[in-house]
């Protein structure tokens, strides 16, 4: 019989993954899937536990938002392995979740694509050659938004606290001077925030890359220009429809399979970045694509 390895954060969302938790296994055991699951109790030890897991494992069942994924996705690259991985959207956002066919709390839709469909291989981001993300990193102004929202609010309100967030923070915007370093040319100019994007969204907003694709080997660069705010307002509606890549005045948009990002500004504060929801490397670092490597389940085909 084949052995599945189910790892779940009950903290994640509404904590109501809990009592799905017997559906799941259900699927999985009528799918001809041994299940052993694992419950995170502490930091770290999904890590850890991935780090000590044997190796006659045939799939890893991540149940958690975008950061408990990213625990997953590393800990799994760290000991290379190349088994599917499949994703329960039980967090606040699910972003990545989202983009493969799956809305937050779609459990059993999430379990049944994973003993029913045949996973496809994916690209990952790697900073740093060091850390790797599924979904965006992303740095500047209101990328910290995840880490600032109350908890509580976010439970609540789900993906819009992060936009009444990020409405807050608004009056605060000043130029950021950038340094982006492609494969192909070097580009410097006041920003006031960049999202590197392998899927089509974070935050709650499903349109922000409507171009991108997890299997063409290639980021998406965003970043809104400096401009005044009275400029950006339509920006923000458009982030909503994707219109918003087409505006070339306002938005920086590149496509390419490596970037560096640095401040030119030595003592200015915001120097650090988020990583798939997650504090991620102060600045300068360096991301590249590293093309279909992970094998995940999606719900639908994509391109």
């Amino acid at each position: 019989m084949k052995k599945l390895k189910l790892i779940y954060n009950p903290f994640s969302g509404n904590k109501s993954f809990k009592f799905d938790l017997d559906v799941c296994i259900g699927i999985f055991q009528h799918g001809g899937y041994e299940v052993h699951p694992f419950r995170s109790m502490a930091e770290g030890d999904i890590a850890k536990h991935i780090k000590e897991m044997p190796d006659d494992y045939d799939v890893i069942v991540a149940s958690g938002g975008d950061g408990t994924v990213n625990i997953v996705i590393n800990a799994m690259m760290s000991r290379k392995m190349n088994i599917p991985l499949g994703i329960i959207p039980s967090g606040t956002a699910n972003d990545f979740a989202t983009y493969l066919g799956f809305k937050s709390g779609q459990v059993e839709e999430a379990c049944y694509a994973i003993v029913n469909t045949k996973p496809v291989a994916i690209d990952l981001g790697l900073v740093n050659d060091k850390t790797y993300f599924i979904n965006v990193c992303a740095g500047g102004l209101l990328t910290n938004v995840s880490q600032t929202v109350d908890k509580d609010l976010k439970n609540a309100l789900g993906s819009l606290s992060y936009y009444l967030k990020g409405v807050e923070q608004l009056p605060n915007f000043h130029k950021i001077p950038f340094r982006i370093t492609t494969s192909t040319e070097v580009i410097e100019e006041d920003l006031y925030l960049y999202m590197i994007m392998n899927s089509a969204g974070t935050g709650g907003f499903t349109k922000l890359s409507p171009e991108s694709s997890i299997q063409d080997g290639l980021f998406e660069f965003l970043a809104i220009r400096a401009r005044s705010l009275i400029e950006l307002s339509p920006i923000f509606l458009k982030m909503l429809t994707g219109e918003h890549i087409n505006d070339k005045k306002n938005m920086l948009y590149i496509r390419d399979n490596y970037f560096k990002v640095e401040c030119l500004k030595d003592d200015f504060k915001i120097m650090d970045s988020t990583v798939d929801g997650e504090m991620g490397p102060t600045m300068p670092f360096e991301l590249k694509v590293v093309p279909k490597v992970l094998p995940v389940y999606f719900r639908e085909k994509r391109k």
